[in-house]
């Protein structure tokens, strides 16, 4: 039986977040490391704070990553081989960059933009703009729950005269 460009049941959708999740937490990390040396080249607060802000951007890091994974899976059976298909389908959703002509094929050539049907594009951007959206909610309240590091604030050796 051919597989190939049929639409991705729902029982498949953990295997479907898994093969998102191990080759973009290899792209997460070098975004990471780049992200703290890049950090640092420009740091020009206290070591604490630096510190401080290495461990937020490595918080949203890991959960652009994991609320990417579960988009990826939602589109994967949502869109993968109702809207369109491609012959080789590893993962169809990257919130970083949209779809590319050498991934999708497309029956008719009429209503597309850079060969990719517009209706594509505009679920690609919804699906972006969920991920985005999802993950700064996420690490707003995540760090809104996290309590201020007081120990580096000038105030707070007065009291150890």
């Amino acid at each position: 039986m051919d597989t190939i460009n049929q639409p991705i049941p729902w029982s498949q959708f953990p295997t479907e977040c898994l093969f998102y999740l191990v080759p973009m937490s290899v792209f997460h990390f070098v975004v990471f490391i780049v992200g703290c040396v890049v950090l640092m080249a420009f740091a020009r607060k206290p070591v604490g704070t630096l510190m401080r802000r290495i461990r937020r951007f490595g918080l949203f890091v890991i959960l652009l990553l994991l609320v990417g994974t579960l988009f990826n899976g939602l589109w994967s059976c949502l869109i993968y081989g109702r809207f369109y298909s491609s012959s080789d389908y590893v993962f169809g959703f990257i919130p970083f960059w949209p779809l590319y002509q050498q991934w999708v094929e497309i029956p008719d050539g009429h209503g597309q933009l850079m060969s990719v049907p517009l209706s594509l594009h505009i679920f690609w951007f919804l699906f972006t703009a969920g991920t985005w959206s999802i993950t700064v909610i996420l690490y707003r309240l995540i760090c809104r729950r996290q309590p201020p590091n007081t120990a580096l604030e000038p105030t707070a050796t007065a009291h150890c005269v």
